[in-house]
Formats: structure tokens, sequence, C-alpha cells
């Protein structure tokens, strides 16, 4: 990655890019380069992770370096597609940014412990918290970040099913529906319930569901006010199915350019769960949010009684075995690290 030179901007094809370095002098009068680095996200401009958490973080890492070190926030996946932004990350494409792991398919097997089915009993806050704690304790989880430098790991709110038309209210009324999915692990539990899985991306739901192409979408309450799906949203139901896994990650060489100092401060107050506790935090209180706004536009929320969802997780344990036997295969600890996330998930019920 090429060092940046001192410049006010810089003019590329008729286009003005982001300031990227500039030049200040620090307490001794010497001069030093100020960084600013690029942060990409597939959301719509509104959305909380980018208004609530990443553009907070960039504050905050410009108060902790005096301003010598700060992101630009780039939505609605002007710098990468859904399927491009880990690799463009990785690649020095992109100096850094938010995506999810479900759309990147065979790349983080491990951190999919996070998406078994049933796992996701808490709020997001909890399951974000958990994951990151995942990652920070098992080797086989940061074996598959080794090509960029994470920030930090977070969940989203549990999922739920959507549909527009036919309501789910029992085991029975799911079967032989088109459901969306965004990950491998939800498509397993998906075809385990007798449904057909359909993998879309997100910004894909509204009009696949406005068109008939799915009967329904497996995802948080929260994405109904991200994709502004009031619309085309009849049904709700509630059964905490499992949850969608994100990462926001730095290209190394970008991260590196950052000096030391700079480096350990930001490391110590912001990175890992401090942020991973705020992403959680913030998709909570969307979530109450988004439910009062979808009654009140007359979507039905209908939270399954409990001997219907056993129904469903008996269904979809072989996803969760399949997994631990597949880990097991390859080396990895998967049942250790399952249960790992059990207990962790216990431990962070607030």
């Amino acid at each position: 990655m090429k060092k940046w030179k001192c410049v006010s901007s810089i003019l590329i094809t008729g286009l003005v890019l982001p300031l990227m370095a500039s030049c200040s002098t620090d307490a001794q009068g010497e001069e030093q380069q100020d960084l600013t680095f690029t942060m990409g996200h597939m959301d719509p401009p509104h959305h909380i992770q980018g208004t609530e958490v990443m553009e907070p973080f960039d504050e905050k890492v410009g108060k902790l370096t005096n301003e010598k070190v700060n992101f630009q926030i780039y939505p609605g996946g002007a710098l990468a597609g859904p399927d491009e932004t880990y690799d463009n990350i990785e690649l020095g494409v992109m100096e850094s940014g938010r995506g999810l792991q479900g759309y990147n398919a065979g790349k983080f097997p491990v951190s999919a412990v996070m998406e078994m089915p049933f796992l996701a009993q808490g709020s997001a806050e909890e399951m974000s918290i958990t994951f990151q704690q995942l990652y920070e304790e098992f080797p086989a989880i940061q074996e598959e970040y080794e090509g960029t430098k994470p920030l930090w790991l977070h969940t989203s709110d549990a999922y739920a099913i959507i549909t527009k038309d036919e309501k789910v209210e029992n085991f029975e009324d799911v079967k032989g529906m088109k459901i969306r999915s965004p990950s491998v692990q939800t498509s397993n539990m998906i075809e385990s319930w007798g449904a057909t899985s359909v993998s879309l991306p997100a910004p894909d739901i509204y009009d696949s569901m406005q068109k008939g192409v799915i009967d329904g979408a497996i995802i948080p309450v929260t994405a109904i006010e991200d994709f502004n799906l009031y619309d085309v949203v009849d049904y709700v139901t509630i059964g905490d199915f499992n949850t969608a896994l994100f990462y926001v990650t730095m290209n190394k060489e970008s991260w590196n350019e950052i000096p030391n100092q700079d480096q350990k401060i930001i490391e110590q107050e912001l990175l890992g769960e401090p942020m991973a506790s705020l992403a959680g935090q913030k998709f909570d209180e969307l979530e109450q949010e988004t439910e009062v706004e979808a009654k009140e536009q007359g979507i039905e929320f209908y939270e399954l009684p409990e001997e219907e969802i056993n129904k469903f997780e008996n269904a979809s344990e072989n996803v969760t075995q399949n997994w631990i036997e597949d880990m097991e295969s390859q080396g990895v600890e998967g049942q250790k690290i399952y249960n790992r996330a059990e207990e962790l998930m216990t431990d962070n019920d607030k």
C-alpha cells in the first residue's frame, strides 16, 4: 500500500476524492502525517450502524489521536458490493469497512457457530459481546480474519420470519415457502424446516417480496427499518431463530500506516468489546423502535408458542450437529467452541 504524501485534495477524472492525508505538526513543531482512511458499508446512508456506530467511531478515533487519524464513511455499497467488501479490504482496494460474513460462503466457517439455530437467546448487545469474546478466545476464529485487522465483530438482533400474505403461526405453515436466506448455515436451517431457501442480499428483499419471488425472509426485526420493508411485510413471526454476523475490519497495510502510539491508544480504548457492545446496543434500540413503527403501519407481530418453537428447534438440530462434525473433521474443536458460545451467552445475559 502506498504511503500518502501531504496533499489538500486529489483530482482524478474530474472527481475530487476525500482528503486522504494532510500535514500537521506535533508538540515539538515537527511535521507529521495526518491520515484519513476510507470505510465502506453496503447499508443505506441512514443505517444505524453507520450513523450511530461507525461515525462515532471516527469521531472517537479523531479525539484519541488529536485528529491525526480519521475515517471517511461511504454507505450504500459505494466502495464495494456486499460480497466483495471483505476481499477488497484484504487486497487494499478498500482501506476498511463493514460487511456480513454470510456473503462470503466458505470463508468464515468457524465464526458460523454464532449462526447455529436457536443459539440467539439474548439481546443483540449480549450476542455481539459473546461473538467478540469467542474471537478473542479461539485461534481458529482469529485465523479466519488473519488477512485483515479486525476492529470489532458483532451480531444483529435475533432473526424473525417476515411474510407478505401468509402468517407463520406454526411449524407446518413454513413448509413449502420460499424464504430468503443470507448465509449457508441459515439456508441449512430453513431447508431443515421443509422450506425452500433463496439466497439474496438484504437490499433485494423489497423487490423480491413485492414481485412474489419469495414468500418471506428470515431477517432481524431492525432490517424492516433498515431497508424500508414496511410496505411489503404483513406479518412478523418472532422465534429467535438465529442471528446475522458482521465484521468491521481494516486492511493490514493501512492499519500499519498509523503510528504505533496511536495504534495502542485506539486498541486500548475502542477496538473489540467496547465497539461490539455499542453496535449490539444500537440494534437493540432500533429493534424496539421498529416494532412500534411496524405495528403503527398495520404489520402484525406474532410470537410463536413454546411448543411450536420446539418443533422448529428439533427439526434443525442436525444443522448444529453437522456443523460440529464438520469442524471436528477439520481439526477444529467444534463442540468446545459451541459449548463455550452457550456458556458465554448465559454469562452475558443481563
